[in-house]
């Protein structure tokens, strides 16, 4: 199909001059794919660099440190045995894996639009270990400290299928990813015709960090899907707040109900995070608040409510303290209670949730381009990390992919897990 698209737009340039000069896009296309064979022989010093890439990029590249690139690489990863998933992008770039015997990286170049086609730009960005045995996933799992369970799911029209789980019903502190369930309790809102993207409310909340909005003028004028954005991009805590003050606590607890929720009782009531934040800094209601059951929590956020503000909260002692009641103050969710609440915002249809979902996606953009579509939220505290994706692959499948990682007793090494999820999702690529 390339060569007869390539044949019909000779056939359309030939009689005009004025595309004399255009960069010839099939000899081009044809370049990418072969610039990327000879990366792999440059990299394994069977190619001098000058017949590969051009002089401006030697110059800012010279070949000792290509081969200290090169030498690393290999070191850590071993002999590359292949070139993979060649991409041609259009105007000379193109992307592609080099296959090494452990381990896959992602690459891309550019091409100068003259013949001879030199490299004038080459970056590897991600490498990923080839172990994505199930074997080996779980092994790595289970030797993080503290407690870690992870699932990855097909979202089929029964539910969240498991294809491989460690812990999938164990309920942990998810941080910040409790936000799917103000987004969902929106999106039900809006489905039912009694709130609409565009509405528009004035700020009047404030929490404190992660986000930006609590420094925002007080009243400012703000859409609900503003908010919304902000609150999943950016996990913005005022946004959260301000969302939870339009929706109320009953729609976003409604919400956790509706999805399917393990056990309910883990997470509710929804703590707003100002009050997360603020119940942290006194030991005497963490001891109170771990005591009381449902009930009893409901009534001590109404008797406390005065003095859960932001302006009540040590934000130097949350920063130094490590971390601090996550087994009860926190909001929890198993696994595969998070691949329900996934699976009811793609089944909800609405574009601009998975829009939003979408803003910022977690991934490089070379592992995004192998998803048609890549949905994000995660939470972190001290002691607490939750990564959780909605994706959409190219034949049109639906996953959902979450981790989770909870140790009482120290902070994370938040890179450990986001490896661990890299691997979970190449092994769905696998």
């Amino acid at each position: 199909m390339r060569y007869l698209f390539c044949a019909a737009v000779l056939a359309l340039a030939a009689p005009i001059p004025a595309w004399a000069n255009e960069p010839d896009q099939c000899a081009l296309e044809d370049a990418g794919i072969s610039r990327a064979e000879d990366i792999k022989g440059v990299l394994e010093g069977q190619v001098p660099p000058e017949q590969v890439f051009a002089p401006s990029f030697l110059a800012a590249v010279p070949d000792s440190q290509l081969k200290a690139i090169a030498d690393q690489l290999i070191a850590a990863n071993g002999a590359i045995r292949a070139v993979d998933e060649v991409s041609y992008k259009g105007n000379g770039a193109a992307s592609f894996d080099l296959v090494f015997e452990k381990a896959r990286a992602s690459a891309t170049l550019q091409l100068d639009t003259a013949a001879p086609y030199l490299v004038t730009g080459f970056r590897i960005g991600a490498v990923a270990p080839i172990d994505h045995t199930p074997a080996k996933l779980l092994e790595d799992f289970s030797a993080l400290p503290g407690d870690a369970a992870f699932g990855v799911y097909s979202l089929a029209e029964d539910g969240p299928q498991p294809i491989l789980t460690r812990r999938p019903m164990e309920q942990m502190a998810i941080a910040s990813t409790f936000k799917l369930y103000v987004l969902s309790a929106l999106v039900q809102d809006i489905k039912a015709g009694k709130r609409h993207w565009d509405d528009v409310v004035k700020l009047d909340v404030r929490s404190i960090p992660s986000g930006q909005m609590q420094n925002w003028p007080a009243g400012s004028p703000v859409t609900l899907h503003t908010l919304a954005a902000m609150m999943i991009s950016i996990s913005d805590n005022t946004a959260t707040d301000m969302l939870m003050r339009v929706l109320g606590r009953e729609a976003v607890e409604a919400e956790v109900i509706a999805s399917g929720h393990s056990e309910p009782s883990r997470i509710l009531p929804v703590l707003r995070t100002v009050e997360f934040f603020a119940l942290k800094n006194d030991a005497a209601r963490i001891a109170a608040w771990k005591a009381a059951d449902d009930a009893r929590q409901r009534a001590l956020l109404a008797e406390w409510a005065p003095t859960l503000t932001a302006a009540n909260v040590d934000v130097s002692k949350l920063a130094t303290s490590g971390p601090t009641a996550i087994d009860s103050i926190e909001w929890f969710a198993s696994a595969e209670d998070i691949a329900r609440i996934l699976m009811r915002l793609r089944d909800s249809g609405d574009k601009a949730a998975l829009e939003i979902l979408a803003i910022n996606p977690m991934v490089s953009p070379d592992q995004a381009a192998r998803w048609d579509y890549t949905g994000y939220k995660g939470g972190s505290e001290a002691g607490v990390l939750n990564l959780s994706w909605l994706l959409k692959d190219k034949q049109g499948r639906w996953f959902a992919i979450t981790a989770s990682w909870n140790d009482p007793s120290a902070k994370l090494d938040d890179t450990k897990l986001i490896m661990l999820a890299q691997r979970l999702a190449g092994m769905l690529q696998q």
